[in-house]
């Protein structure tokens, strides 16, 4: 299983050994995260279809096409308290993927996703080469925009009615990251 450390938090990557954190992490947070992320109905939150997922995203990881991460205080490390993807992993001439993340509603405003999302990022650069990050953020959400202006993301554009949010196409923002090192 992989594991990596920032200062405060542990990262794990897909494995199903934390199948039930993972099922009462989304089943806890169902309506915080609605308001932000695509509707995925209640099939979603059975732990038949986390499993299945969790499943996917473990082959996923294998074959290095996404990557997940899990993360927890290193004072409670089976309590998940966010999560974090780089899903259509591309390999050159785009050395490109698509980032996102999300946080427990409760543990917000202290830094652990930035922390989080950093350290997952470092992890990415090792073992795939990238040379740009994507990532879009609700018009609305200007937490998750910080997050990713503190991580170095530019803003890049905007993206009207982009995806489908709570029964609407919603706007949303466009940023991007380079690597400068690539």
């Amino acid at each position: 299983m992989l594991k990596i450390e920032s200062d405060r938090l542990i990262l794990r990557g897909s494995d199903m050994s934390f199948l039930y954190e993972l099922y009462t992490y989304y089943k806890e947070n169902r309506d915080f995260f609605e308001k932000y992320e695509p509707a995925r109905g209640d099939r979603y939150y059975t732990l038949d279809y986390q499993q299945k997922l969790l499943q996917l995203e473990v082959d996923n990881m294998d074959k290095l096409t996404s990557a997940y991460y899990y993360y927890s205080l290193k004072e409670d490390p089976e309590t998940i308290i966010g999560s974090l993807s780089f899903s259509r992993i591309r390999k050159e001439p785009y050395a490109s993927a698509i980032f996102g993340y999300n946080i427990h509603e409760k543990y917000q405003g202290h830094g652990y996703c930035t922390e989080a999302c950093k350290r997952a990022i470092e992890h990415l650069l090792t073992i795939a080469h990238i040379h740009r990050l994507e990532a879009r953020v609700l018009t609305y959400n200007e937490k998750s925009a910080r997050v990713l202006e503190r991580l170095g993301f530019f803003h890049e554009g905007f993206e009207k009615a982009g995806i489908l949010i709570d029964g609407e196409f919603k706007d949303h923002l466009r940023y991007a990251w380079i690597n400068e090192d690539y």
